[in-house]
């Protein structure tokens, strides 16, 4: 992600990884993110988990002039 910036386009992972977080931000269970973004639900259990604890990096904005 950190590419992303500069025009490089980021990875089916990467985009899944962000819609599984961004998902569980808004309070919806594991089964129905699962069901929405068609990936298994271990996936997003512990793509939940790695983003409760820190693991995932928050979002930051560019550097500005």
């Amino acid at each position: 992600m950190k590419k992303a910036p500069y025009g490089h386009r980021p990875t089916y992972q990467d985009r899944v990884r962000a819609q599984i977080v961004l998902h569980a931000a808004q309070g919806r269970g594991n089964a129905r993110i699962a069901r929405e973004t068609g990936v298994r639900l271990d996936t997003v259990r512990t793509w939940r988990i790695r983003s409760a604890d820190g693991v995932l990096p928050a979002p930051a904005d560019g550097k500005r002039s």
